[in-house]
């Protein structure tokens, strides 16, 4: 006869996964009354405790949305704390005090990134908790602003990087979700760049536009031609042209011109001057060729003193703004029959190019204020491509053309 006992074995229960600082569990409902639900989750605090949380609502998911409300707004108002479930308009807030960016960009640059945040980031991904947002989230979310307009799809992703960044900083996420997303490539532009010819014949429709000689209305003063002139005498942004004071101009000996601080627009401040140029190579003294300081020199004589000690001041004294020039600028090309693609930027390029062609890329670079010869060449200088040596290959089409007909 055998025997046979039955051996029970207890298995042990797992422990639940410890929650990470910030987050909750599952969320449960329960209907407790007539028309009333509660929802409840465990919620791990910042400082390491974990709690019963719990709201309440007409049903379950509305009890539900209250939970998730509640715990949302407590973690987004934990200080400087930042969980994966905070969200993303929350971090917006703890990124654009954060001294990493506050103390390296300009106000200027502070301003346009939060003009994104505002019009762009925030009413697409603001309500996302940082845990959910994914790199195919962030793509889909780009690559849509990129299609309408690819200069705010630019500005949102270092916006975004810059954030996502500022989360990993805080161990809230393992990686950056905009680290591997890639805008769509904009077609290569050729560079616009005028030759000394073109720069001529420019001139002289400018001139009879300016003095009103074959076009209707008055004479139009001579500032419009002057900032050319000094544009294509020195290879300056519109904003730093027009930022330009008598105090950075030297017409003695040889005369130079100091490159020291360009034009803003801040909503709070209106235009004012940026002591400082846009980058810290711009900060630069360039010699003047003799066209422009014979234009300096005019001016200097007629010049109106004035609070902003302006070289080129608008019509009240103040700093002329440059959207207004490039508006005259447009009229009087319109008005001539000009070239529609010419622009105060293709000034500065000509320049480049100029330099280029007759001394070196280096000192193209250096006169328009660049660090390295990197942007100089990509952006600034208009070259055709050299085609390979193929002359004596095709010499053999010419073969007999010198011998009579028989």
């Amino acid at each position: 006869m055998r025997c046979t006992s039955k051996i029970s074995v207890k298995t042990a229960e797992m422990p639940r996964p410890r929650l990470e600082l910030g987050t909750w569990g599952r969320i449960t409902r329960k209907e407790i009354a007539e028309n009333r639900w509660r929802a409840r989750a465990r919620f791990r605090d910042f400082t390491g405790k974990t709690r019963q949380r719990e709201a309440y609502g007409a049903s379950g998911a509305k009890a539900e949305r209250n939970l998730l409300r509640a715990l949302r707004s407590e973690v987004d108002s934990a200080g400087d704390s930042i969980a994966g479930s905070t969200t993303v308009t929350a971090l917006s807030k703890l990124w654009l005090a954060d001294p990493d960016l506050t103390e390296n960009c300009t106000a200027q640059t502070v301003e346009r990134y939060t003009d994104s945040l505002n019009r762009h980031v925030l009413p697409a991904l603001g309500e996302y908790m940082l845990m959910e947002v994914t790199v195919s989230r962030v793509d889909r979310f780009l690559r849509n602003l990129a299609a309408a307009t690819p200069g705010n799809a630019k500005t949102a992703r270092s916006v975004l990087n810059g954030m996502f960044k500022l989360a990993v900083r805080h161990d809230a996420i393992r990686s950056n979700p905009v680290r591997d997303v890639r805008l769509p490539a904009k077609p290569k532009q050729p560079v616009a760049a005028m030759s000394v010819d073109e720069v001529g014949a420019l001139r002289e429709g400018l001139r009879a536009w300016q003095d009103g000689v074959g076009y209707r209305g008055p004479r139009r003063g001579s500032d419009l031609l002057d900032v050319v002139d000094v544009m294509l005498a020195t290879g300056l942004r519109i904003s730093e042209v027009l930022a330009l004071r008598w105090g950075d101009v030297d017409l003695r000996d040889q005369p130079t011109l100091t490159v020291s601080g360009t034009l803003v627009y801040l909503k709070k401040n209106g235009l004012l001057r940026q002591s400082h140029t846009k980058t810290s190579s711009g900060f630069r003294i360039l010699t003047l060729p003799a066209f422009a300081v014979e234009v300096l020199l005019r001016r200097s004589v007629e010049a109106i003193p004035t609070e902003t000690n302006a070289v080129f001041p608008s019509g009240k004294g103040t700093w002329k703004w440059p959207n207004n020039y490039r508006r005259t600028l447009r009229a009087a090309l319109k008005d001539i029959e000009s070239d529609g693609q010419i622009s105060p930027h293709v000034f500065r390029k000509s320049v480049a190019t100029l330099i280029d062609a007759e001394a070196t890329l280096e000192a193209a670079a250096a006169v328009l204020g660049h660090s390295g010869t990197s942007v100089t060449a990509k952006h600034y200088i208009k070259k055709a491509t050299a085609a390979p040596d193929m002359s004596e290959i095709l010499d053999r089409f010419g073969k007999n053309r010198n011998e009579k007909d028989g």
